[in-house]
């Protein structure tokens, strides 16, 4: 091979590990921007979590009362979802 060969082989070589390397560089920049994003995230819905946690363990007694009988009937009606065997009374008419 010629002298100039070699060098132009050297060089292409060089641009190419070169530009490999500067795009690599920028993949990994945009993956650490990502999961820093990500943790983020995690951070907040954690906190969240917690918070609703808290909620959920100072309102027990309004759950119980949401959960009675009472309570579901009366929303059931409200939404129209009779049962089978249900009374349908509507208001100034006959069923």
């Amino acid at each position: 091979m010629e002298e100039s060969k070699k060098k132009k082989l050297i060089v292409g070589g060089t641009v190419a590990a070169v530009l490999l390397l500067v795009i690599l560089v920028a993949f990994w920049i945009g993956q650490m921007i990502s999961i820093g994003v990500k943790n983020r995230r995690i951070e907040e819905l954690t906190a969240q979590i917690a918070e609703y946690e808290r909620i959920i363990a100072t309102s027990n007694d309004a759950l119980e009362v949401y959960r009675s009988q009472a309570w579901l009937e009366q929303a059931a009606w409200l939404l129209e979802l009779y049962g089978y065997d249900d009374d349908i009374y509507l208001p100034g008419g006959d069923a």
